[in-house]
């Protein structure tokens, strides 16, 4: 079926307020009148005191349909204050007749005054009349396209299909966002959502963007298995749910400042820090990464309250959450060479680096989430590493060593044949040495002489290489094996 735009009346709009059309005094009146019964001036008043004096500021004031005045709430009528004898006062401030407003303390806030004066539709200034206009159209329309996409996802049966559906209503949102952001041209996102006194043209385009996100926000809330997580999350989702980690947010911040990490790591901790921190109305925050930043966040202010704080914590941490950026394995790599600088031969530093290999092939981390969704796993990465500095040592120390010589002619080399695999008898070779059956403190020496003097079934020529991996990297299977052999040792020593 081919895809519906839902958004041209958006689009319309949109034009609207670009290139406005002729609109005579009395054009939108009846317009406006069809949406509310009442027509009236909202004045908000809020009260403060300090050392017993009472103080109050008062905004500029909104008519009934404006739609910041939908979320207002009146205590009922009749309800009394503290502060009622300062009303007069703040009506002749403001030259108000009191027998022509009505005076309403808000529902939530004990502080708060809602003046509520009447007043003609058509005594509103054009510019007025045209911004409510763009209000309550967009607002209907949302109603429509809702309604609209709720019918048309129940007719579709499909998961991918529904998928489908999701991802182009959050391109077409994402396009035409993006574009209002652009003729609005804000200086931060918070700028989007204030109007001026005059209501004009970016007035009007920001109420469009307003009502834009909304539809956004509808669509993340209800279909939010579907979503695309590489398309942008709207400034208000990131607004609503950057309250929750805000407070862990500042606790982690300021807990890395004062400890005695290092800075390179701790630039690394930070940046994605400031992707939530310091978000700029030219960068774009993707639903992807703002999950992965605040679960980031979370879980380094988990070691902070366990006061776990440390390099090794937090690289263990880092790893555990797949920070797989470029910076991080540089660390990683470098943190690696540095302890390599105390080895006094290749042996040592391949001993090291095994080392270094079985506790990153050991370490937990997500395997469902990583940072850099376009670059392998942290593990993936620093293993590969670690994996190719073993084979350069290797060829190295094999050219020093002359390793592999040609025997003499008249030399036969003579090989045991095992009934063990490679990784058995590693393993096997392994608790020799650890049950000091076997005293000999270098392993690649042991390598070697099963390498020279054993083979087995399926090879002929067994890889150092390989021994070292699996001694390394033992199998739970390989380990049930050398256990069965054991028990049959233990058997024949009754006998």
């Amino acid at each position: 079926m081919k895809y519906k735009y839902l958004l041209k009346n958006y689009d319309r709009i949109v034009n609207e307020i670009k290139n406005p059309p002729i609109i005579f005094s009395n054009d939108l009146v009846p317009f406006l009148r069809k949406k509310s019964s009442e027509s009236y001036f909202i004045y908000q008043v809020d009260f403060k005191i300090i050392n017993q004096d009472v103080i109050y500021t008062a905004k500029k004031p909104l008519h009934n349909l404006h739609p910041d005045c939908g979320k207002i709430r009146f205590k009922p009528s009749g309800t009394t204050s503290t502060l009622d004898p300062h009303i007069p006062i703040v009506l002749q401030k403001l030259n108000l007749s009191k027998k022509d407003v009505l005076c309403n303390w808000c529902a939530k806030k004990k502080c708060r005054l809602y003046i509520l004066k009447s007043c003609e539709i058509e005594d509103l200034t054009q510019e007025n009349r045209f911004f409510l206009y763009c209000c309550q159209t967009l607002k209907k329309e949302n109603d429509k396209i809702k309604k609209a996409n709720k019918e048309r996802i129940y007719n579709l049966k499909s998961k991918n299909k529904i998928e489908q559906h999701i991802h182009q209503k959050q391109q077409s949102l994402e396009n035409l966002a993006h574009s209002i952001i652009k003729e609005v041209n804000p200086i931060n996102y918070k700028q989007l959502y204030q109007f001026s006194d005059n209501y004009n043209k970016t007035d009007c385009l920001k109420i469009t963007y307003i009502y834009l996100e909304k539809l956004h926000r509808f669509i993340e809330k209800e279909y939010r298995n579907y979503l695309n997580v590489q398309s942008n999350i709207p400034y208000r989702s990131i607004f609503i749910r950057e309250k929750e980690i805000t407070n862990k947010l500042k606790n982690v911040k300021s807990a890395l400042l004062n400890s005695t990490i290092n800075d390179q790591l701790l630039n690394i901790v930070y940046e994605p820090l400031l992707k939530i921190g310091t978000l700029n109305i030219k960068e774009k925050l993707t639903y992807y990464d703002f999950n992965y930043c605040s679960e980031f966040i979370l879980e380094i202010h988990k070691l902070i309250e366990n006061a776990k704080i440390s390099e090794d914590t937090l690289i263990d941490c880092l790893f555990y959450l797949n920070f797989n950026s470029l910076q991080f394995f540089k660390f990683l790599t470098d943190t690696i060479l540095k302890n390599l600088e105390n080895s006094e031969n290749n042996i040592q530093k391949i001993d090291c680096l095994y080392l270094s290999l079985k506790c990153f092939n050991q370490k937990q981390r997500i395997s469902s989430l990583k940072y850099r969704t376009n670059l392998p796993s942290v593990q993936d990465q620093i293993v590969h590493w670690i994996e190719e500095e073993i084979a350069y040592l290797n060829r190295s120390l094999n050219l020093e060593t002359k390793q592999f010589k040609i025997p003499p002619e008249n030399e036969v080399s003579t090989k045991f044949i095992s009934g063990l695999s490679v990784a058995q008898l590693s393993c096997f070779f392994g608790l020799l040495l650890e049950t000091e059956i076997i005293k000999h403190k270098n392993q690649t020496d042991i390598f070697k002489f099963i390498a020279q003097n054993f083979k087995t079934k399926n090879t002929d020529n067994i890889s150092i290489d390989s021994l070292k991996v699996k001694y390394y990297n033992v199998e739970s299977g390989t380990k049930k094996a050398i256990r069965e052999k054991i028990m049959e040792l233990l058997a024949l020593t009754k006998h």
